[in-house]
């Protein structure tokens, strides 16, 4: 009798472990897709549009309609041609278009191109190239392929409307004048609402240029970080918040107060509607100081006064307590932020990632850098910026063909995953739904216990699964993420980074990768997490 029971109680904790994601539909198998870039979008009409972009092969569009059955396919081959040094700076949906972003070099020149599909039948109705950016000196021709054109280049969409802005960086030494920063803002039909050049903020005669905030087609707020080079590697400087209203032709400027004179690196901004303020969290640090202090900040400003209203301490001093836990005493959680959600209410949630390079000179080789990708917390704060509490998840992640800026999380969003030598399956995602926030990952099977602390790296696809997390908790535990595992399925990993919600019929679409003993092939789920 103790037997059985102690089944059945077995038996109720893994359908529970198991009920945070139910499927709701799946495409057949098809080949996975291993190179160039790719997109999930689900759109207003109920469609789902899967991206496709090749540097050399042009694009294609792959369309399943509200019932998740394939309706349609389209290949373009965009005027552009090839592509050389490119990246996806932003894909998203306007008035029922897919607006698709894309900037590479042509002829030493940086240029940022615009196409819009139809999002019912995948037709391409428009394509123009829409900015460029100063050459790249001769000397660097040979180099240009591997210049990353998003420096020259920055999209920010408002989540609350169709409107969206530009920003280009003309000069990529960061030299504020002579015109070499230009913002532009579009309505949801692509039409021009404003344009302005930004001018030297008081003093300072460079700027390096940290995110922007559509607010409607009320204005966009661009904050940067003004600065003069007084040496070499010494910059004294501001944050300053530049304005651009609606049907405007001039930006304004106004200085901003960051504490201990820190100067900021990177930052992401974002509006909170409930509260009506700037959201501004970034990373700095102090010129000259050792040891430097925790270099996450996360600032409250009013954009219709341009003032710092609060500076909120964002450490999660919780994931502290929980790595010394797993690792011993002597460690410490040096995780900065990577993203920011904005809860209904108007509270938030900030997640942090431990971004580790690490570079290495072999004998008589190319230099190359692995970019290590650890530790994850999120920290849950109320709408004044108290915080509530913080979820440590443990992992090791690496890579060695892509490099991760900080902020790319965020920047993601925007953007398309890079698929290449499988390290699309690695790095996480997370998933904010109405009343949780999932961290999701791939994860090598053997790390079953965490608490031993023999954390191990997700070496081969071969070695892992794909986990959820249900964060709120210090030390959450992973479920499977597709359940369990299917007759002659080994393993089951998704392309996370690639994937969308859609928040109103709250329902999520990924690209899963099943592997057998014989076969590995993919497919397209939609699933609906618990709420």
């Amino acid at each position: 009798m103790k037997k059985i029971t102690l089944m059945c109680m077995v038996t109720l904790l893994q359908a529970f472990a198991y009920a945070q994601f139910k499927t709701v539909a799946e495409t057949p198998l098809f080949e996975e897709p291993e190179t160039g870039y790719a997109k999930i979008l689900q759109l207003k009409n109920g469609n789902t549009v899967v991206v496709h972009l090749s540097a050399r092969n042009g694009i294609d569009l792959t369309i399943y309609n509200p019932e998740h059955k394939l309706a349609g396919f389209k290949h373009h081959d965009p005027s552009f041609g090839k592509l050389k040094g490119a990246r996806v700076n932003a894909i998203f949906e306007t008035n029922g278009t897919i607006a698709l972003l894309i900037s590479e070099v042509q002829e030493r020149t940086p240029v940022l191109h615009k196409l819009l599909f139809d999002g019912t039948t995948g037709n391409l109705e428009w394509e123009e190239k829409i900015a460029e950016a100063e050459k790249y000196l001769f000397k660097d021709v040979r180099w240009i392929p591997e210049f990353d054109p998003v420096n020259s280049f920055s999209v920010s969409k408002d989540p609350y409307s169709d409107n969206y802005a530009v920003f280009i960086r003309r000069d990529n030494s960061g030299l504020a004048d002579k015109n070499q920063m230009e913002v532009v803002v579009y309505n949801g039909n692509h039409q021009e609402l404003s344009r302005a050049f930004y001018q030297p903020a008081f003093k300072y005669a460079s700027l390096n240029y940290l995110d922007m905030a559509v607010l409607g087609d009320d204005r966009v707020c661009i904050l940067g970080f003004a600065y003069n080079e007084i040496a070499s590697g010494d910059r004294e400087g501001q944050l300053v918040m530049m304005t651009l209203p609606k049907n405007g032709r001039r930006m304004t400027s106004e200085l901003l107060d960051l504490s201990e004179n820190r100067i900021a690196d990177s930052a992401i901004v974002r509006f909170n509607p409930v509260t009506k303020k700037l959201m501004l969290l970034g990373t700095a640090h102090i010129e000259d100081a050792n040891p430097q202090p925790y270099q996450g900040f996360l600032l409250i400003i009013d954009p219709f006064k341009a003032k710092v209203e609060q500076e909120i301490n964002i450490y999660p001093t919780e994931a502290d307590v929980q790595k010394k836990k797993l690792y011993g005493a002597k460690e410490t959680f040096t995780g900065m932020p990577q993203d920011l959600v904005i809860n209904d209410d108007g509270s938030f949630s900030i997640i942090y990632e431990e971004l580790i390079n690490e570079k290495h000179t072999p004998r008589d080789a190319t230099p190359y850098t692995y970019y290590m990708l650890n530790d994850v917390a999120v920290a849950s704060f109320d709408v004044n910026g108290k915080m509530l509490s913080t979820s440590f998840i443990p992992k090791k992640q690496y890579l060695k063909n892509t490099s991760y800026p900080s902020f790319y999380i965020a920047q993601r969003k925007m953007s398309a995953q890079h698929l290449i030598q499988a390290e699309q399956y690695r790095s996480f995602a997370y998933l904010h739904t109405k009343n949780k926030l999932y961290v999701l990952m791939n994860d090598a099977e053997q790390n079953t216990h965490p608490e031993n602390g023999n954390i191990v790296q997700l070496r081969a696809l071969s070695g892992g699964q794909a986990y959820s997390y249900v964060t709120g908790t210090p030390a959450p535990q992973r479920s499977l993420f597709f359940g369990p595992l299917r007759k002659d399925e080994k393993h089951t990993l998704a392309v996370f980074n690639l994937s969308d919600y859609n928040k109103a019929t709250n329902t999520y679409v990924t690209l899963k990768l099943e592997m057998t003993s014989t076969a590995r092939k993919s497919r397209l789920v939609w699933l609906t997490p618990e709420e």
